[in-house]
């Protein structure tokens, strides 16, 4: 208990740091945080490396560990980069920060952590080692066999986003996004995001080249956090008030921390709007979705994954919640919830138990056929806990 508590103080205490000075709306000392940001992403990369070695992670794992780790930092440094914009956005900056820090650290180190970091101490990490990672990862991918890794490149983006290399983040995200042809949400959602930080101050660059990228990554997952977010102030500022509000009020949906929660109640409120009452249920099935690597070849990087919940005993009838994802961003963290269901009557709160299933389809229908690749997870409402979905079996 005293570990959590310091962890957890830990933590409020860095989102804080981050936090307040856009709050405050006064210039952030970038250059320090920046270097904080980078300096605790050592040590985890540090910790994740050394966990490779001893055998505690697959590669498989690993990689996609790190790739969740670039995500959470490129969040909360970016959004602190990017504070010197308009007074009264800044609030709402200050809660995707501290959102990014409180939601997504307690899940990494739950899933790769262990006791190293504190025995060691963050001091073993270095920026200095960091920025030579990247550079050496920039270095593979500019060889034949690095050019069409996609998510080499997507890692690189999100490590530029970090050090605040914007221009170079964006050029990543559009090689990435090149190689997938526009067929893989995130990609599009982080070049569409470097874009914008790439020309601070320019909302033309925003309106007119960025938000029809986020309008598109919406078109391909209406769910997509990043793209709700920035679509929601891009309808604000075309007058589309009713729209900015149902975006947030979807992010609201996916069931964020309180803390996040009350900053984009307050920006639903400060907009004239009402924090729509589907939004507060507590009812969702988290998950982690991964692929087992004995089937890897068998599924192509741009197959559909579908992922959905049926009552327990029940195969009749539509599922209750359904999201669809590629298999090129497995392993992922899923959360089904009433905002994913088919019939609005048929909602997964209604029900205690559920067997969740997630399936490539190699044809890309809905319906399974043989060749396909499922996994599949018992939830128990009560319980209240997370599950874990591993697609390792081919459909007969």
């Amino acid at each position: 208990m005293i570990f959590f508590s310091i962890a957890a103080a830990m933590m409020l205490v860095a989102g804080l740091v981050i936090a307040l000075p856009l709050w405050r709306a006064r210039a952030p000392e970038r250059a320090g945080i920046a270097t904080a940001n980078l300096q605790v992403h050592g040590a985890r990369l540090e910790e994740l490396e050394t966990d490779l070695e001893n055998g505690r992670l697959s590669r498989e794992d690993y990689a996609a560990a790190r790739r969740d780790l670039e995500v959470d930092i490129s969040i909360s440094t970016q959004t602190t980069a990017s504070s010197g914009g308009t007074g009264r956005s800044q609030p709402i900056l200050a809660g995707i920060a501290l959102l990014a820090l409180l939601a997504l650290a307690g899940p990494l180190y739950w899933y790769y952590g262990s006791w190293r970091v504190g025995f060691q101490g963050v001091e073993a990490a270095s920026t200095q080692a960091v920025v030579e990672m990247v550079d050496r990862l920039a270095q593979r991918l500019q060889t034949p066999e690095g050019q069409g890794d996609m998510q080499g490149w997507d890692m690189l983006g999100h490590s530029y986003m970090i050090m605040g290399r914007y221009v170079d983040a964006m050029r990543a995200f559009e090689h990435a996004r090149s190689l997938s042809h526009d067929g893989n949400a995130q990609y599009l959602a982080g070049y569409a995001e470097a874009l914008a930080l790439s020309h601070p101050g320019d909302p033309r660059v925003f309106m007119q080249q960025a938000m029809p990228v986020f309008e598109k990554v919406l078109q391909m997952d209406p769910n997509n956090t990043q793209a709700l977010w920035y679509g929601g102030i891009g309808a604000l500022e075309r007058g589309d008030k009713a729209l900015a509000l149902k975006r947030w009020n979807i992010i609201l949906a996916q069931h964020p921390p309180a803390d996040y929660r009350a900053y984009i109640e307050k920006a639903i409120t400060d907009a004239g709007g009402n924090v729509a009452s589907s939004a507060t249920t507590s009812v969702y099935i988290g998950m982690r979705v991964s692929l087992a690597p004995e089937l890897a070849a068998k599924a192509p990087p741009g197959a559909t994954v579908f992922i959905y919940a049926r009552p327990k005993g029940d195969a009749s009838g539509p599922p209750l919640a359904v999201r669809r994802i590629t298999v090129d961003q497995l392993p992922m963290d899923v959360r089904l919830s009433d905002q994913d269901a088919v019939v609005p009557s048929r909602v997964l709160s209604a029900f205690e138990y559920a067997i969740v299933t997630a399936r490539v389809s190699l044809s890309g229908d809905a319906a399974p056929h043989p060749g396909d690749l499922i996994g599949q997870s018992e939830w128990i409402k009560a319980d209240g806990k997370p599950i874990s979905i591993v697609i390792d079996t081919v459909v007969k």
